[in-house]
């Protein structure tokens, strides 16, 4: 990862135009330019010509950023704003003990044993064998939930699926500027996969996606590898899928996405399920704020708007496909809906 000092020319290109207010989840709640990528980088630029000395006070601001991305899509500069946040949090963090000492618990307790043993229960099957194969990328979600979702449906699809023992992609420790404990679940991703021999891989969670392409974007050398979402081998394969019974449906698209038409297309050819899409449906969830208890006031207005949406569509159902937007979504659904993964919500209620 670049130093903050290498992205100058990229935050001085923001022309302070002010469109990335209108998108911004946060800026919408607040109403201050500081929690807006244009502010933020107002204070970047300070730091970079020494003006200014990163403070608690900027990183509380750089992090009440929900990383969602929703300003770099908007932006008339194409600036990448995440990639520039996340590399002034990584400053900040290399200075502070006690950013790593919470970095190592979540690392440890949180990603370490505890997903071990929420995943004691799950299964894993081995599926048919095909001369398509690819690797499956199931991160937390597979120690979590086991791989029979995602088996069943790309065997559909005549692929092999292999299934090595993944750790997390390392999205949640790069979010917060550990980028050497991101590096270590990077270089952990590249051994197993390299054992395997086979350079495509597959995931069903969005965060992981864009995490696995970002290993790639950033080292060249990595272009032989092509990751892929479930959901466009089962639009390729032009997959008839129908609902043993008719539901309703609304889904979440996540940040991180970049292939909705896949999923949209599904929602829309899949016989029984009655997709309706709801307002504001690919707006950010808010997942980045859980762990922001110090900012409750904000952050649950962010929640409380999504959970209204769902409300307001009429559906009891969301789907979505991101673990950690399942994740939240079912924290805040107050048993008003039920949240599902969209790849085992098909393979659990199809015939």
């Amino acid at each position: 990862m670049k130093k903050l000092a290498e992205y100058e020319d990229k935050i001085h290109s923001c022309s302070k135009c002010g469109l990335c207010q209108s998108v911004c989840p946060i800026y919408k709640v607040t109403g201050n330019d500081c929690t807006v990528s244009r502010g933020q980088f107002i204070m970047l630029r300070g730091l970079i010509k020494g003006d200014l000395k990163m403070s608690p006070k900027i990183n509380r601001y750089l992090d009440l950023c929900l990383k969602c991305g929703a300003c770099s899509k908007f932006c008339p500069s194409d600036i990448d704003v995440v990639d520039i946040i996340v590399s002034a949090k990584a400053e900040y963090f290399k200075k502070h003990p006690i950013k790593k000492f919470i970095s190592f618990i979540q690392r440890v307790f949180v990603f370490g044993l505890g997903v071990k043993l929420l995943g004691l229960f799950s299964r894993n099957i081995k599926g048919k064998d095909f001369e398509k194969k690819v690797v499956y990328f199931g991160g937390c979600g597979n120690k979590l939930k086991g791989n029979r979702a995602v088996v069943k449906l790309l065997n559909s699809c005549s692929v092999q699926v292999i299934t090595p023992d993944f750790e997390c992609c390392g999205i949640p420790f790069l979010m917060r500027g550990d980028v050497d404990n991101f590096n270590k679940y990077k270089e952990s991703f590249l051994k197993i996969l390299n054992e395997q021999g086979i350079s495509d891989v597959v995931t069903t969670c969005a965060s992981c996606e864009k995490t696995l392409k970002d290993y790639i974007k950033h080292s060249p050398s990595l272009d032989t590898i092509k990751v892929k979402n479930i959901y466009e081998y089962i639009r390729e394969n032009n997959l008839k899928l129908k609902l043993k019974k008719k539901q309703k449906v609304t889904f979440h698209k996540p940040c991180n996405i970049n292939n909705f038409e896949d999923i949209e297309w599904i929602l829309n050819n899949t016989e029984n399920l009655e997709y309706v899409q709801m307002e504001g449906f690919d707006e950010c969830c808010g997942l980045n704020g859980v762990s922001k208890v110090n900012e409750y006031k904000i952050m649950s207005k962010v929640f409380s708007t999504k959970h209204n949406n769902i409300i307001n569509s009429g559906a009891k159902i969301v789907l979505t496909s991101c673990l950690g937007c399942e994740a939240a979504l079912n924290l805040f659904s107050f048993g008003k809906y039920r949240v599902f993964d969209f790849a085992e919500f098909i393979a659990k209620n199809c015939g």
